[in-house]
């Protein structure tokens, strides 16, 4: 009874930290998120078969165009759906599962880190994750990596748990946490193979296996336990699976496991890139986490063998993912986002050494903190500049139809570069006050710098550099909302033109609806090359729209 009461009071003691969390979290990811339409293709194709899932009461299937997609299981497009149902189906909508992940992302690197080190060191962690900046804009989009990534996360974290061995712990306490670490970690990656697909398992198991060979076979999961993890990951996927089969047959199966091979050994997506490159993506989306890293990858003996295994399975982690990812053809921003809890880890891993005066700061976090933030400076006081004076570089552009788009009414001022001088200021000021040994102050700088540097940007930049990128295209769509009509793009592929137009589900009647086309400026001759059935209604910002005469429509 007294360790009961000593529990639950341990936990009240530590909720007032997880309130600020849930407030900080809160207040950095929900604001703003229903500002800007969601972008093509990730976006919008997770938001439309929420929708469509919605509009045809199949929860089962994921479709897209109303056709059956094998591009994601269900989970996501589940909670995506909920949230659509009581909040419409819109931006806000559509974001927010992202945005409340965020929320518990930073609640479980919190718990975690004062679990394996102290309460210190899971703040820390918590608010590096918050405060970066791809993790921070990926807790306010509508793609399906934010959850993926926290379970994974939590199904690693108690495969971790179930490989260590508490001494003191009587021997039979130890086998039942064992278990219910083993169960725990497959309901997780169970999950996670739900959202995403069987890239859960492929990373968690070669995770693991990396962890088993670099400690020479040494790893307390037993052979039966690991037979019991892939079993309960088979039953969470079944789960889902079994409905699918009794409906569609095991071609289904077949066909989802076919395009997944096929996603990630091809490159159809156009997004290619060097070996290295989600290395440069990691280094300079994960500011300012990405800075603090270096000094971390050497052992340190201030750790017990706990600590010292849960940075070795942190830095497999980010090993495992990085090299996957960077054999892989198609080079996506997001394909590498797992390695977000790693490295946070490490920069909080290094704060926490350093608050304890068990680490020095050096020119090793001082180079990559101030040389990245002037890259981003650099980058944006650059681009407004080109923006302002477009006469300068416009005549380079090859591309007609990147030409039109730049030709969008938006403007900007010399104000806008107000936010990146100040972030720079900010960075500057804290390595000064590390210098002057006040470092909690100059840690406090970073993080509420770095958070409102990315919400200004997400508030004042995005909305604009959305308005010339998509910003006439996604009108068009909007004004057909009332509409009854069918729209399709030629030669480009996008969702946007199911999702914004509000696309019925497909019936006989669909001939009797207008149709109409839409193509990019530089598509213009192509098109017409193969076609005698389009009005062309307006040009805008490269886009071109057409309605299809009556009689050529199928």
């Amino acid at each position: 009874m007294a360790s009961v009461i000593e529990n639950i009071l341990k936990k009240i003691a530590q909720f007032p930290t997880q309130l600020f969390l849930i407030i900080i979290g809160a207040l950095l990811f929900i604001p703003f998120i229903g500002h800007v339409h969601l972008f093509d293709w990730d976006e919008i194709n997770f938001a439309e078969s929420a929708r469509e899932m919605l509009l045809t009461h199949n929860y089962r299937l994921v479709q897209s165009n109303f056709q059956p997609s094998f591009a994601s299981p269900p989970f996501f497009i589940w909670v995506q759906a909920y949230s659509m149902s009581k909040f419409g189906v819109n931006e806000f909508a559509a974001r927010l599962p992202n945005a409340i992940c965020g929320i518990l992302t930073m609640l479980a690197v919190f718990n975690v880190g004062r679990y394996v080190f102290k309460s210190q060191l899971g703040v820390l962690w918590a608010l590096l994750f918050a405060c970066s900046i791809l993790p921070q804009i990926y807790f306010k989009s509508g793609i399906v990596d934010p959850m993926f990534n926290l379970f994974i996360f939590l199904g690693i974290f108690y495969m971790f748990r179930a490989s260590v061995n508490n001494e003191f712990e009587p021997y039979k306490n130890a086998r039942r946490i064992r278990f219910r670490s083993i169960l725990l970690s497959g309901i997780f990656i169970g999950l996670a193979t739900l959202t995403k697909g069987p890239v859960a398992i492929i990373l968690s198991v070669s995770t693991g296996l990396v962890f088993f060979i670099a400690n020479r076979g040494k790893l307390k999961i037993e052979l039966g336990q690991v037979f019991v993890w892939f079993i309960i990951v088979s039953l969470v996927v079944i789960s889902w699976l079994s409905f699918e089969i009794r409906a569609n047959g095991w071609h289904f199966v077949k066909d989802f496991i076919t395009y997944q091979i096929h996603l990630f050994s091809t490159n159809d997506t156009n997004h290619s890139g060097p070996f290295y490159y989600h290395v440069l993506v990691l280094l300079l989306g994960v500011f300012p986490a990405s800075a603090l890293i270096f000094s971390t990858f050497k052992p340190n003996l201030n750790d017990d063998n706990t600590q010292a295994a849960f940075k070795k399975w942190m830095m497999y982690l980010l090993a495992v993912v990085l090299i996957i990812f960077s054999v892989a053809k198609p080079k996506i921003i997001h394909y590498s986002s797992l390695c977000y809890f790693p490295i946070t880890f490490l920069a909080a891993y290094y704060l926490n050494y350093l608050f304890d005066k068990k680490e020095q700061w050096t020119w090793k976090q001082t180079v990559p903190l101030v040389g990245i933030c002037m890259l981003y400076i650099a980058g944006l006081i650059g681009g407004i500049l080109l923006l302002q004076n477009k006469e300068v570089f416009i005549n380079y552009i090859k591309d007609d139809f990147a030409v039109a788009n730049l030709s969008a009414a938006v403007y900007w001022t010399r104000n806008d570069m107000i936010i990146g001088i100040a972030y720079l200021v900010a960075m500057i000021v804290a390595v000064l006050l590390i210098q002057t040994k006040h470092l909690k102050w100059a840690t406090y700088l970073i993080l509420i710098s770095s958070a409102l540097f990315i919400n200004s940007m997400m508030s004042l930049i995005v909305p604009r550099v959305e308005k010339i990128s998509q910003g006439a295209y996604i009108e068009f769509l909007e004004s057909k909302q009332n509409e009854p009509c069918v729209i399709e793009t030629q030669p480009f592929k996008s969702y946007a033109n199911f999702f914004y137009p509000h696309k019925a589900v497909p019936s006989i009647n669909d001939a009797d609806k207008k149709h109409y086309l839409v193509t990019k400026i530089n598509s213009v001759n192509n098109v017409l090359s193969r076609r005698n059935d389009l009005h062309e209604l307006y040009r805008k910002n490269g886009w071109v729209f057409y309605e299809v005469a009556p009689a050529a429509q199928p």
